[in-house]
C-alpha cells in the first residue's frame, strides 16, 4: 500500500436495479472475510510469484462463480528487481444501455503485498479491499445491470519492489491500465475511480484523504451517516495519500480512496509482519461493503449530472 505525504458482465437482467437499502444489505460480511482467510492462507502475494498467481486464479474463479467474464491483463514491467511479470484482474458488468455513451464506474484494490524479510500476508493492506471487491462484485451482478456501467479492477503491482516508495516503482497495475483507458479513448467514458485500501483494520476509521474527490467522499459520507456508521467512515478531512486513484485522476478520471491509514497503534502494523488476519475484523469488511453499496443510487445520481 501507498504513502503518507507528512502533514497532511454477468448476463443481462430483468430486475429492477436494488435501492441503496437493498443493496447496502445484499453485501454477505461473512463471505468477504472468508475471502480474506483464503487470500490470508495463501502467504505472500509479492508482484511475479506463484503467490500472486493463486490469488489471480482463486479471483477468477469467484468472478467467473458470480456470473461476470474475468479478464486477466498480463504485462512485463521493468523493475529495480529486474523485469517482472505482472497481471491485473478485471470483469465487467455492463450497463442496461450498451451504447458506447453509456456511463461507467471503477471500483479498484490492489492484491499484491509487500515485499519484505519473512512471510508478510497482508491482511490489511492487499487483502481486505480484495476481499471487499469480490463481495461487491458479486452483490451488484447479481441485483442486475444498472444505469451505470461497473468495471471490478483487482490491480497488481501497487506495492514498491525496494523497500522504499520512490516513483514509478510503485503503482506498476494502475500505471498500465490508466494508460491503456486513456490511449483506447475509453477513460472518458469512466465518471468516476473508487479505490478501496486498507480497510479491514479492526479500529476501523475512514476519513475523506486528502487528494480525493471531495464531492465523491461526501456520497460515501452520507451513505454512512444513514446507515448510523459514520463513526467509521466520516466526512472529516484526513492526510493525503499517495495511492493507486492518483493515477486514474491523472487520466482525467474523478477518484476517490477509501482508505483508513492508521492501522495499529501509531500505524505500527503497516509493512510489517503484524498485519496480519487478528487485526483484521469482519465488522470492518461488512461496513465498508454496506457504506459502498448504499451510496450507488446518489453515486449514479451525482455522477449522471456531470
Amino acid at each position: 500500500m501507498c504513502a503518507l505525504l507528512s502533514g497532511s458482465s454477468c448476463a443481462p437482467s430483468t430486475e429492477t436495479p436494488k435501492s441503496a437499502g437493498t443493496l447496502a444489505d445484499s453485501f454477505n460480511t461473512e463471505r468477504a472475510w472468508k475471502d480474506l482467510e483464503h487470500l490470508v492462507a495463501m502467504g505472500p502475494r509479492q508482484a511475479g510469484t506463484a503467490g500472486a498467481e493463486k490469488a489471480r486464479v482463486f479471483m477468477e474463479a469467484q468472478l467467473t462463480a458470480a456470473g461476470l467474464k474475468p479478464v486477466r491483463e498480463a504485462f512485463q514491467q521493468q523493475t529495480p528487481a529486474g523485469p517482472l511479470d505482472f497481471a491485473n484482474v478485471y470483469a465487467d458488468l455492463a450497463p442496461r444501455d450498451k451504447a458506447a455513451t453509456a456511463p461507467w464506474i471503477l471500483f479498484c484494490a490492489h492484491y499484491d503485498t509487500k515485499r519484505l524479510p519473512g512471510t508478510f500476508v497482508g491482511a490489511n493492506d492487499g487483502g481486505s479491499g480484495t476481499a471487499v471487491l469480490l463481495e461487491l462484485a458479486r452483490a451488484l451482478a447479481a441485483a442486475g445491470p444498472r444505469e451505470f456501467g461497473y468495471r471490478f479492477l483487482f490491480l497488481d503491482g501497487e506495492e514498491s519492489v525496494n523497500l522504499e516508495w520512490v516513483d514509478p516503482d510503485n503503482r506498476y497495475g494502475s500505471r498500465h491500465h490508466a494508460a491503456k483507458l486513456k490511449n483506447s479513448g475509453q477513460a472518458a467514458k469512466f465518471r468516476a475511480c473508487v479505490l478501496l485500501d486498507m480497510v479491514g483494520d479492526k479500529n476501523l476509521n475512514i476519513e475523506q484523504e486528502g487528494f480525493s474527490d471531495p464531492r465523491l467522499h461526501a456520497v460515501f459520507a452520507e451513505a454512512a451517516r444513514e446507515l448510523k456508521l459514520d463513526q467509521y467512515v466520516s466526512a472529516k478531512r484526513g492526510a493525503e495519500i499517495i495511492d493507486d486513484h492518483l493515477i486514474f485522476m491523472a487520466a482525467g478520471i474523478r477518484s476517490v480512496d477509501l482508505i483508513d491509514f492508521d492501522y495499529g497503534p501509531g500505524n505500527s502494523y503497516w509493512h510489517t509482519l503484524n498485519d496480519k488476519l487478528e487485526h483484521c475484523s469482519a465488522q470492518s469488511l461488512g461496513i465498508v461493503g454496506r457504506v459502498v453499496l448504499a451510496a450507488v443510487p446518489s453515486l449514479e445520481a451525482r455522477l449522471a449530472l456531470r
